[in-house]
């Protein structure tokens, strides 16, 4: 039986998990984070972003089979923003997991602030699915209460992907490549700004 709804806060680790495992190979990710325990440090920045952002501010969604939790979507509404303490708070922990990458972490961050929308938004923070349950649909299962929101809302969609597959999945779901580089002059991973405008409903 396979079932999307809201996260839940006792399963915030399982959801770190998959969230670990579906980023353990993704270029921006091997960009950001250290090598060394390369999936456990990407777990522990999901937990922390689910438990102190997403949860409290944002709009986290699974989808489980055979309530199991195989995919992953973290939203969040630009009206509703995160206090800057909460960020600064995380601040020493995230770097520590970054470790010998932090520094490389921080510019690639900066090069691509500013860029979402200026007008109300949905921002996708985070969304992966298990690998051995990548290509069965539970991907856009898991999106699709996010993009229902806004598109009820009237708002844009808006995320970055450092994946040309991802690129392509994300394409079939009306969202469109608003710019494009390499970060770090080149060096560092591919960079894919997406939006996507409103939809009417059905």
């Amino acid at each position: 039986m396979i079932h999307t709804r809201p996260l839940m806060e006792a399963e915030i680790d399982l959801a770190a998990a998959v969230l670990g495992e579906a980023f353990h190979d993704y270029p921006w990710t091997r960009w950001t984070v250290d090598r060394r325990d390369h999936v456990a440090r990407i777990t522990e920045l999901q937990r922390l972003a689910l438990a102190h952002f997403g949860l409290p501010y944002g709009l986290p969604f699974v989808t489980t089979v055979d309530r199991e939790i195989r995919s992953v979507a973290l939203w969040f509404n630009s009206d509703r923003r995160t206090p800057p303490e909460v960020f600064d708070a995380l601040a020493d922990r995230f770097a520590e997991l970054e470790g010998d990458r932090a520094e490389a972490s921080a510019a690639a961050e900066a090069e691509h602030h500013g860029w979402r929308p200026t007008e109300p938004h949905l921002y996708l923070a985070t969304m992966g699915t298990t690998p051995e349950y990548q290509g069965r649909g539970l991907g856009a299962r898991t999106l699709a209460p996010g993009l229902q929101l806004a598109d009820a809302a009237g708002l844009k969609a808006c995320l970055e992907t450092s994946s040309e597959a991802n690129v392509r999945f994300y394409s079939q779901l009306g969202f469109e490549v608003v710019r494009h580089w390499r970060v770090a002059d080149g060096a560092g991973p591919d960079l894919y700004l997406m939006q996507r405008e409103p939809q009417p409903m059905n």
